[in-house]
């Protein structure tokens, strides 16, 4: 089945988005603001992938790809310098035993051309791929994210405590009682965000991240994932992160393979080729894969480096990584994916600038590592 064309994708235009937008930006920034007291850390904290746990230095090359998996950045044969940096999905400086196993991969490259999407950096050179270790997301519009948001930053307790558990879903899926008709409760989202609790903690360079949201990839409609190769799947000794032995687990486990060798992970795209079943603005809903299989159209090689030091979490802390950093060609696509481009760019600016850190985006790796 041939995939199918971007001008052919019709996104939803809802006359409330703009002000539901205003709304969760400011609710954002608010957020970014009060984390200042509330995580005690002497710094504010991203809302979400609050704590990182490292930065890698990277190498992205892009394969001899032909056809309709030849497009954009992934046209020709291309090597880039990147940098790698791995993260915890909720918006909190804790223990690891009292965070969630939902962990994020974000994907710097530099040197890529062409005009960035974010107007207020648009020659910088860089292009950022976020992903996470889930294949669904769990809001879908700028109204559910603001409501969602102020449910998400009660996890893991909202729904580890028996008697917030049930209420905490029902906030969620009626969108705290605004939903009346049962038709038009979340359920998708709330599935969606079930399917995070069930993800096992495990090393962070042993799962596969997704994009979750859909991109335009050159004429056609895609979703991003990386895979640990198998050769690097095989060679990884620390296979256990126990949070309860270890408050640190998943940062020491990353340091210490990143220490004793390489690895390497496919970059694989999903072409839509029936927007009914691989629905753009429903980020809740898994694409089939008997639909549309996953192709590999790059390598990310992760070479055996040293990032134990306090300065590593310092860098990985002040980078920025956002899906609108890109191009044209790969242009993200659907409600949620809009709302993400401004959320992410003002909670990175107000986060810069309570934390006093200076928001320029690196020309390489080297400036980011030495």
């Amino acid at each position: 089945m041939d995939p199918v064309r971007y001008e052919d994708y019709r996104p939803v235009e809802r006359p409330s988005y703009q002000a539901e937008l205003d709304a969760v930006v400011a609710q954002v920034a608010q957020r970014t603001g009060a984390s200042v007291e509330r995580e005690a850390v002497g710094r504010a904290v991203r809302t979400a992938h609050g704590k990182t746990y490292g930065l890698l230095k990277a190498t992205v090359t892009v394969g001899d790809n032909r056809g309709f998996h030849g497009q954009g950045i992934f046209a020709r044969p291309t090597v880039y310098d990147a940098v790698v940096r791995y993260s915890n999905g909720l918006g909190h400086q804790r223990p690891d035993h009292q965070l969630g196993a939902a962990c994020g991969m974000g994907i710097k490259l530099f040197g890529v051309p062409g005009r960035s999407l974010l107007a207020d950096e648009p020659d910088t050179g860089t292009f950022d791929l976020n992903l996470i270790n889930n294949d669904v997301f769990f809001a879908n519009t700028a109204y559910d994210y603001m409501v969602v948001e102020e449910l998400f930053a009660e996890l893991p307790e909202g729904l580890a405590n028996p008697a917030r558990r049930k209420t905490w879903m029902a906030e969620f899926l009626t969108r705290r009682g605004t939903l009346t008709d049962p038709d038009g409760w979340l359920w998708d989202e709330l599935f969606a965000m079930l399917s995070f609790t069930t993800v096992p903690r495990r090393n962070l360079l042993s799962y596969t991240y997704n994009s979750m949201g859909a991109f335009r990839y050159g004429d056609h409609i895609a979703k991003i994932r990386t895979v640990p190769t198998a050769e690097s799947l095989a060679a990884l000794t620390h296979q256990i992160v126990d949070v309860r032995a270890d408050n640190e687990a998943f940062r020491r486990t990353l340091v210490a393979e990143a220490t004793e060798r390489d690895h390497s992970f496919e970059l694989q795209v999903q072409l839509n080729t029936d927007l009914a079943r691989m629905p753009v603005d429903n980020t809740s809903v898994k694409w089939p894969e008997e639909l549309s299989p996953w192709v590999t159209v790059a390598r990310v090689d992760l070479p055996r480096q040293d990032i134990g030091g306090e300065d590593n979490v310092e860098a990985a802390d002040a980078t920025s990584i956002t899906p609108w950093r890109s191009r044209e060609e790969h242009r993200p696509i659907g409600e949620i994916q809009r709302v993400r481009q401004e959320v992410y760019r003002r909670s990175s600016i107000e986060r810069h600038r309570l934390n006093g850190q200076q928001r320029r985006e690196p020309v390489s790796s080297a400036q980011l590592l030495g």
